[in-house]
C-alpha cells in the first residue's frame, strides 16, 4: 500500500518520512535521488539538473535531507564536473571514475576541503559491486547515489538500488538530453513498488523501493 501525504513537511517529518524500512535500519541501503521531468529528462535544457530543481522547494528540502541522512554521497567523475558539484558539509562524497588519474575536477574538490574518495578503474569500468565493496570497507552503509544517469543505470543492472527518491516535476524537457533510466537498461517486466508518495507546492515526490524488482 502506497503512503500518501502533502507538503511543506518540517524537517522531523521529512526523517519519519524518509525513514528506512525496520527491517533494514541496521544494514545497507543504497538510494538513488534524482529529479525528473514528465518526459522522463534527467536534465533541463541546459543539459543539466540545476535548472529542473530551481524554484522546488520540496525537492531542495529532500536532496539535503537525504545527504545528511547519508554516510555517503556518490556520483560519477561526469557529473561532479558538469554539475560543478563542491565538496559536501558533514558528508563524504565517493567519485567514481575510469580514469587511472584524478580528473581535474576531483583534485579540486579535494583541494576545496570536505572528504573526497575516488574509487577508479584504472582505466577500466567500474561495477557498482566495486564501489559498494570500497565503501563497506570505509563502514559507509546508508548511501545516496545522486548520478549522473548513466551510474545509476550500471547500479540498476546489478540489482544494488534498494531504493529510488525521485522528484517529478510538471514539466516538458524535450531535446535529445539524458534518460532518468539509460535506454542501454532493459527489464523483463514493469519494476518497483512505490511506498510514498507526497505532493509538494506542485511536484509529486515518490519513494519506490526497487532491489526485490530489479534482478
Amino acid at each position: 500500500m502506497t503512503r500518501t501525504g502533502s507538503g511543506p513537511l518540517s524537517p522531523d517529518d521529512l526523517a519519519a518520512w524518509y525513514a528506512v524500512p525496520p527491517d533494514r535500519a541496521d544494514g545497507t541501503w543504497v538510494r538513488a535521488s534524482f529529479i525528473t521531468t514528465l518526459d522522463g529528462r534527467a536534465t533541463g535544457p541546459d543539459d543539466v539538473s540545476g535548472s529542473l530543481n530551481a524554484g522546488s522547494e520540496g525537492d531542495h528540502a529532500v536532496f539535503e535531507h537525504l545527504r545528511d541522512w547519508a554516510d555517503v554521497v556518490v556520483v560519477g567523475a561526469g557529473t561532479v564536473r558538469k554539475e560543478r558539484y563542491g565538496a559536501l558539509q558533514g558528508t563524504p562524497l565517493a567519485v567514481v571514475s575510469t580514469r587511472p588519474e584524478p580528473p581535474r575536477s576531483v583534485l579540486e574538490l579535494q583541494a576545496g576541503g570536505g572528504e573526497v574518495v575516488l574509487i577508479s578503474g584504472h582505466g577500466d569500468r567500474v561495477s557498482a559491486a566495486q564501489v559498494l565493496a570500497a565503501l563497506h570497507q570505509r563502514g559507509w552503509h546508508r548511501i545516496v547515489v545522486e548520478g549522473g544517469p548513466t551510474l545509476f543505470g550500471t547500479w540498476l543492472q546489478e540489482c544494488l538500488v534498494d531504493e529510488l527518491c525521485v522528484t517529478v516535476r510538471p514539466v516538458l524537457a524535450g531535446g535529445d538530453g539524458p534518460f532518468l533510466v539509460p535506454t542501454t537498461v532493459t527489464f523483463g517486466r514493469l519494476v518497483g513498488e512505490p511506498t510514498h508518495l507526497l505532493t509538494w507546492a506542485g511536484d509529486v515526490l515518490v519513494r519506490t523501493r526497487l532491489r526485490q524488482g530489479t534482478a
